[in-house]
């Protein structure tokens, strides 16, 4: 990692990409979400509103960006916290801990996530096999990590699902790839033998970037409905539909937008925006097909979300349940139109979602087949489809 003051001066695509991708979320404590949810949830204990987390996020990104030294992230950290009046009543010292902590915390987890996407990638596997566990001095080493330094295990052994660095505050440890030539050199013919290990810890209980998967047009489709299927139940997309929820609700309450024009709600309306989305759903080959894209995911914007929470307040709320079911309709489609709009097409599709009922989900495709977003998911009606149908191209109907 190089030395203190350029220790992560060498940020590379997966590290930026692994941290742009982390939605806000408001926690009062550390102990809020477990290790693997760290992967898709920038969280900062404590940090409980939702500009001072997004503020927080974008100076950790800049950070990794740039390169940025501790001090320079420090003099960042402290205007965040003049702007928001964040930790007005702790000492210079605590504040500096603080600091130190989000610093250290959020570039060595993403460096090491960007890594182990890096060495997972299956070319790179075929060519280094091995992983060897890298103890790096500290002032207060753990014993347990000193024990493993050298440790030279295959890649694929249940050591790393728990052990890839950093596995706790303040571990500087590494892992690098090595191949057979690399495994002879340090005088062994095979990889070590397994050691024992606590796999009972409260934190820090998987590999950064394991539970993280940048681009879903990369795996197969079983995979990726998979991987949008547990992401969707760990918890972590419902507090984010929950965080949109309560800044609708209180901006919405404001004096300052009741009294605000039309075009006046949406500029207020965009300033909560952080550029977010979520992926809800996965095309099927046929379904890529039929719609002409390139993209087999269903991304839901943050954009999108705060528009269907501002339609459905004060009438049934934000049903934040019902979007576990986008991949059910998907599946069990009787009827797909679509229309030619500017600048993206409209697609409408009815089905029936997971508990038996008939939804209609609205997407749109971007004209280059490379987005599709959904615009809206609501309880169909019979005559809602009539007038869509009519003036669209029908692509899809079950008798």
């Amino acid at each position: 990692m190089a030395t203190e003051s350029g220790q992560f001066q060498l940020p590379f695509h997966e590290q930026l990409a692994y941290l742009k991708q982390k939605k806000t979320l408001p926690t009062a404590t550390y102990k809020d979400i477990d290790s693997r949810q760290h992967d898709k949830a920038f969280v900062v204990a404590g940090a409980m509103k939702a500009d001072l987390l997004s503020d927080l996020h974008r100076i950790v990104i800049e950070a990794a960006e740039s390169g940025q030294s501790f001090k320079s992230f420090q003099d960042n950290f402290d205007d965040v916290l003049g702007k928001h009046g964040w930790l007005n009543d702790a000492d210079k010292e605590y504040k500096a801990w603080r600091a130190n902590v989000i610093y250290q915390t959020n570039l060595r987890t993403s460096h090491a996530a960007g890594r182990y996407k890096q060495m997972t990638d299956p070319a790179v596997l075929a060519k280094r096999p091995y992983w060897r566990y890298r103890h790096n001095s500290v002032e207060n080493p753990r014993i347990q990590h000193q024990r493993w330094n050298n440790l030279v295990l295959p890649a694929d052994a249940q050591f790393w699902k728990i052990n890839f660095p950093p596995n706790g505050y303040g571990c500087q440890c590494t892992v690098d790839a090595i191949n057979d030539r690399q495994l002879r050199a340090m005088g062994k013919t095979q990889p070590d033998d397994e050691p024992s290990f606590d796999d009972d810890r409260k934190d820090f209980l998987s590999a950064p970037g394991a539970n993280w998967y940048p681009d879903l047009d990369t795996y197969p489709e079983p995979i990726a409905k998979a991987y949008v299927k547990e992401n969707m139940q760990d918890g972590i997309f419902d507090r984010w539909l929950q965080r949109i929820d309560k800044q609708v609700t209180d901006l919405i309450a404001t004096a300052a937008y009741k009294k605000a024009t039309s075009s006046e709600q949406v500029k207020m309306r965009r300033q909560l925006q952080n550029g977010e989305q979520y992926p809800v759903a996965v095309l099927s080959d046929n379904q890529q097909k039929m719609l002409g894209v390139q993209t087999k995911v269903v991304m839901f914007s943050e954009d999108d979300a705060i528009k269907q929470m501002v339609s459905r307040t004060g009438n049934t709320g934000f049903d934040i349940s019902s979007y576990q079911y986008v991949q059910s309709l998907l599946e069990q489609a009787v009827l797909v139109v679509r229309q030619d709009t500017q600048p993206q097409r409209t697609v409408w599709i009815e089905g029936f979602n997971g508990d038996g009922k008939r939804y209609i989900a609205v997407l749109h495709q971007s004209k280059n087949g490379k987005e599709v977003y959904l615009k809206s998911y609501r309880l169909d009606s019979k005559t809602s489809l009539d007038k869509e149908k009519a003036k669209g191209e029908v692509l899809f109907e079950k008798g």
